[in-house]
């Protein structure tokens, strides 16, 4: 266990090292279960005006930590408090994040400075000057606080570039050929290179793939049913890079994956056993106000209005089905909820044929039932 942090029944969660409960495929956080992946992908959904807010955040704190810790400034109560302002807004960033707004109060560290300056003159000077234990203590809070910015940028920008540029080309969604994927993408060392020129020239934004953590495993009631007892399996974090790296990984192992949506742009993670380009969050820009057509919805109509020079015979067979289908909604003999719905499965069938997952003779009787 990595020296310092609590044993099994202690819940002590700071930003600088947190601890996690991992059992199947899911992480534990009270009364969360949260399915692996999932993390990453609230991540990769971060805007890129969110990203720059979160970096430009972080320049202005360490600026203002260089006015804090420079003992010949004198510092008054405007000073500290124009300080503090800039240390609450990566305070916010950060606990948004995940795992973070699990683990977290969101107003903590938000007075510290201010506190302390009013309440503790010699505290104040302490943790403001470096030499001393209580400022070296504080600037390595600051240091992980920064640090949380910096690799958050950075493991956004290298999984969505591994995942549009080697995932979404990949034939099949699963632990084999996403292992096939993860290969492709670090082997391509000039893509590296390329990615790592994009970063600012600090360290802290470089993805490493090896990470420490501390693990422990610790028995537990069963989430399932209470009257049952397990192991689980309890990890350390000292950043939330190595959080990232494994939350990602592992979902990776266990068949799940974050993917894309082709209609909206946004990620959506793909559970084990699944495999579907389109989220089912609600679509933007509909036709209709009130609307409520998932992408998944639109995603089959955009597949069949597609103009190809071509049919294959699967397609063809998927033609028959969607113009019956059109012919009953037109006619009011099924619901358009019916209609997304009948849609989308015929779509899924055409796909699981062109794959080579659902014979021909197969396919087609399955077809003939629409």
């Amino acid at each position: 266990m990595i020296e310092g942090t609590k044993r099994t029944n202690e819940k002590v969660n700071t930003l600088q090292e947190f601890t996690l409960m991992f059992w199947k495929n899911q992480i534990l956080i009270n009364d969360n279960k949260i399915p692996l992946g999932q993390c990453t992908t609230d991540i990769l959904n971060l805007s890129n005006d969110y990203l720059v807010e979160m970096n430009d955040s972080r320049n202005a704190l360490v600026g203002a930590m260089q006015t804090l810790f420079d003992l010949r400034i004198k510092k008054d109560l405007a000073t500290d408090t124009e300080i503090q302002n800039k240390l609450n807004k990566v305070l916010d960033l950060a606990i948004a994040l995940p795992p973070f707004h699990y683990l977290i109060d969101k107003e903590f560290g938000h007075s510290m400075l201010v506190d302390i300056f009013n309440s503790k003159q010699q505290g104040f000077k302490a943790m403001t000057d470096r030499t001393t234990h209580q400022g070296e203590v504080f600037h390595h809070f600051i240091f992980k606080l920064l640090s949380i910015i910096d690799e958050t940028i950075a493991f956004k920008k290298y999984i969505s570039v591994m995942l549009d540029l080697y995932f979404d080309k990949l034939n099949k969604r699963n632990e084999e050929h996403y292992a096939v994927g993860v290969f492709s993408f670090f082997t391509d060392t000039k893509l590296l290179n390329e990615i790592r020129m994009t970063m600012p020239p600090m360290p802290a934004f470089d993805f490493a793939q090896t990470r420490d953590v501390g693990i422990e495993y610790a028995p537990m009631r069963n989430p399932e049913n209470e009257k049952e007892y397990l192991i689980a399996e309890r990890i350390v974090f000292t950043s939330i890079g190595a959080f990232l790296h494994l939350d990602f990984f592992r979902a990776l192992m266990n068949g799940h994956c974050p993917r894309r949506c082709h209609n909206c742009g946004k990620y959506f993670l793909l559970l084990s056993g699944h495999n579907t380009c389109y989220c089912s969050n609600i679509a933007p820009n509909q036709k209709k106000v009130g609307d409520a057509k998932t992408c998944r919805d639109i995603g089959a109509h955009i597949k069949e209005t597609q103009k190809k020079e071509k049919r294959t015979p699967a397609q063809q067979e998927y033609d028959k089905v969607y113009n019956r289908l059109k012919t009953r909604k037109n006619r009011g003999k099924i619901s358009v909820d019916e209609w997304n719905k009948q849609v989308a499965l015929a779509v899924s069938y055409m796909e699981q044929n062109q794959r080579g997952e659902l014979p021909d003779f197969e396919y087609k009787e399955i077809m003939k039932k629409f």
